[in-house]
């Protein structure tokens, strides 16, 4: 499990149980939309460049790739964002209450997984 993100599977619903080591968020929604969000973040037909690239680009040319999950618990959106930099990819999650955690992408996708639904 990577540190500062856990998660819970209730049936259709999943929560998952943000920590930044000092206050924890807790996000509840429907499992198969996270399942869907996080695969639009690999979605064919975005930009992809080696981590050396992306160094020499101008600051205009996207690095990432974005989507949203509506959430059931607290009210608003889940950002999600797959975050191409020299090193491992991150994941990235903005609340709706504007906290950003980041997470190692595979620790992350290895973790939720097993949790989503196929």
């Amino acid at each position: 499990m990577p540190m500062g993100l856990s998660a819970k599977r209730k049936g259709d619903e999943i929560e998952l149980i943000l920590s930044d080591g000092t206050a924890e968020e807790r996000l509840r929604m429907w499992a198969l939309e996270l399942a869907e969000a996080l695969a639009r973040l690999e979605a064919p037909g975005y930009p992809t460049m080696d981590p050396e690239e992306l160094e020499d680009e101008p600051d205009d040319v996207p690095n990432y790739t974005t989507s949203t999950v509506e959430l059931l618990e607290p009210e608003g959106l889940l950002t999600l964002r797959k975050v191409r930099v020299p090193g491992p990819d991150l994941l990235e999650l903005t609340t709706p209450s504007g906290s950003v955690y980041e997470f190692e992408w595979r620790r992350a996708m290895a973790y939720l997984e097993p949790l989503l639904p196929r």
